[in-house]
């Protein structure tokens, strides 16, 4: 690795050099941030920084995603750069967008600074000249699993099959050109430190529930009616008698919300809504614990003589680390922040769609610092632009380097060595086959 030093040397001084504009870049991203599938603006801002590069990137892929190609000066093995354009509904952050109650409280802004900084080091330090292979720049829509009824709307329509980015993406096969992908997210946990890595999180599938009772006069017809919310009532506490059963090591998490609790206060609610995500560790912990909710809800419409459909939407595969991709990294992230700033942690029980590229594809998926607060809550925020949006960057453009130098001898052995759990068909067949809808009529 020693031939490389002056490269990564090059890169990080560009880096360095580029600081305040990228902070401007992550901090205007932050400040407009768009739900999945409607990520327009974020879109074209990382497009228009890809051009300014001199890149060619393609855009509208799954809707709103971006993909431009960075060829080194011999073929090689292909390295994907990933970031994730949307963020997510939480109203009461401060910097959510006023109209929709969108913001970028899981740090996807970062993600696409990491993504144009790499870009800019490795086209302003003519690395090509020095590298083998292919970097692929590629902004994903929809990693966040919400909005569900609207993306359900699409799918119907036909503009979309699967509700995350990244499934869309490989099925249309615009990642059958990729060989191994980075992406690295931010935290703002202190035990996650400056630079931090987990080798696994938790898949999950999701589950829309309607409630279908009766409708009538609240106060003077009550008994004439089925009343939809107590069966969606007793379905959430049975599903909260369920999780005892869990097992520790299975991390499984079931946290159901009402959509829908009815249409006006003096009628006995007849259509009544929930959604839930079943997360686990494994395929077998996620598909028990999706069996129990499943029983439950009936239980609650059996209860009071409700009718029941039961939507099961296939979400996300969990996350495997490649672990000789996170030697690199490791290796490159305590040059960068030594020791103190480094941290190794056990498995996340939150799900993520780079959970469904790890098993077609060697994925690496670190995490980064230089935020405070709870990801998904109203106090998550940057607080140190440098370590957040910058020294991520220096660390994916050196792990690039060390699997690209000499004719790409390390992705090259990487890949050798690699075996995925699944092949794209594989994948795509045992995502279709989550699917489904059941239907309960319990006597209305």
């Amino acid at each position: 690795m020693g031939d490389s030093e002056p490269l990564k040397a090059a890169i990080a001084s560009v880096l360095d050099a580029a600081a305040s504009e990228l902070t401007a870049f992550g901090e205007d991203i932050f400040d407009h941030a768009e739900i999945g599938f409607r990520e327009e603006r974020t879109a074209s801002r990382v497009a228009d920084a890809l051009r300014a590069l001199e890149l060619a990137p393609r855009q509208g892929l799954a809707l709103t995603g971006v993909k431009a190609h960075l060829a080194m000066g011999r073929p090689g093995p292909t390295i994907s750069v990933m970031g994730e354009l949307d963020g997510l509904p939480v109203p009461d952050h401060y910097r959510a967008v006023r109209e929709t109650g969108v913001v970028h409280a899981c740090g996807h802004n970062a993600q696409l600074t990491h993504l144009v900084a790499v870009a800019r080091a490795l086209v302003e330090t003519e690395a090509a000249k020095q590298l083998s292979g292919n970097v692929v720049f590629v902004a994903v829509p929809a990693e966040e699993y919400v909005d569900l009824e609207w993306r359900s709307e699409q799918a119907r329509a036909g503009k979309i099959e699967f509700l995350g980015g990244k499934a869309e993406l490989l099925r249309l096969g615009e990642l059958d050109d990729v060989d191994m992908a980075i992406l690295v997210h931010g935290t703002g946990s202190r035990e996650d430190r400056q630079l931090s890595l987990r080798m696994s999180a938790n898949g999950l599938v999701a589950k829309r529930a309607r409630f279908i009772g009766r409708a009538s006069h609240a106060g003077a017809a009550p008994e004439r009616g089925i009343n939809a919310l107590n069966a969606a009532t007793l379905a959430l506490h049975a599903i909260h008698m369920q999780r005892e059963t869990f097992r520790d090591e299975d991390h499984v998490r079931v946290h159901p919300i009402l959509t829908r609790g009815g249409s006006t206060i003096n009628v006995v609610p007849a259509d009544v809504r929930l959604e839930t995500f079943v997360r686990g560790a494994t395929y077998e912990a996620i598909a028990d614990a999706a069996a129990k909710v499943d029983r439950a809800l009936e239980a609650g419409a059996l209860a009071v003589g409700a009718g029941l459909e039961i939507e099961t939407l296939p979400g996300y595969l969990p996350l495997i680390v490649d672990p000789e991709m996170a030697v690199l990294f490791k290796q490159n992230a305590l040059r960068l922040v030594g020791q103190d700033g480094w941290a190794e942690a056990g498995p996340t029980a939150a799900s993520t769609d780079a959970g469904d590229l790890s098993h077609v594809l060697p994925m690496l998926h670190p995490s980064h610092g230089g935020c405070k607060g709870t990801n998904h809550a109203a106090d998550f925020e940057i607080a140190d632009p440098l370590v957040a949006y910058v020294q991520p960057a220096k660390a994916i453009a050196h792990t690039i380097v060390d699997l690209l130098s000499n004719d790409a001898a390390e992705a090259r052995r990487i890949l050798a060595g690699y075996r995925a759990p699944m092949t794209r068909d594989q994948y795509l067949a045992h995502m279709r086959g989550l699917a489904g809808t059941a239907r309960y009529d319990h006597g209305r």
